[in-house]
C-alpha cells in the first residue's frame, strides 16, 4: 500500500466537494418531483436523506483537507529537520579542522 499525498488528498477533497453540490441538488429534484406527486413523506425522507448525505460528505472534505495539510507541514519539518542536521554536521566538520 502506497502513502497518500497531500496533492491526493486534495484532488479526493475537490472531488467530495463537487459530489455535495451533486447529490443537493438530486436530492432537490427527486424531493420535487415526489411533492409533486404528492407523496409528501417520501419528499421530506429524500430532502432529510440529501442533507445527511451533503453533510457528511462536507465532513469528508473537512477531514482530507485537514489531513492533507497536516501532510504538508510534516513535510516541511521533515525537510527544515534534515536541512539543520546537514548544518550541524557541516558545522562539527569546520569545527574539528581546526584542531
Amino acid at each position: 500500500m502506497e502513502p497518500v499525498t497531500a496533492a491526493q488528498l486534495r484532488n479526493a477533497a475537490r472531488v467530495a466537494d463537487a459530489l455535495v453540490f451533486t447529490v443537493g441538488i438530486a436530492g432537490a429534484v427527486a424531493g420535487g418531483l415526489l411533492l409533486r406527486r404528492g407523496e409528501l413523506a417520501f419528499a421530506l425522507v429524500a430532502w432529510g436523506l440529501t442533507f445527511v448525505a451533503g453533510a457528511a460528505l462536507r465532513l469528508v472534505v473537512w477531514v482530507a483537507r485537514g489531513v492533507a495539510e497536516l501532510l504538508e507541514r510534516n513535510r516541511r519539518m521533515a525537510d527544515d529537520l534534515a536541512e539543520l542536521q546537514r548544518d550541524r554536521l557541516a558545522a562539527e566538520r569546520r569545527g574539528s579542522a581546526w584542531h
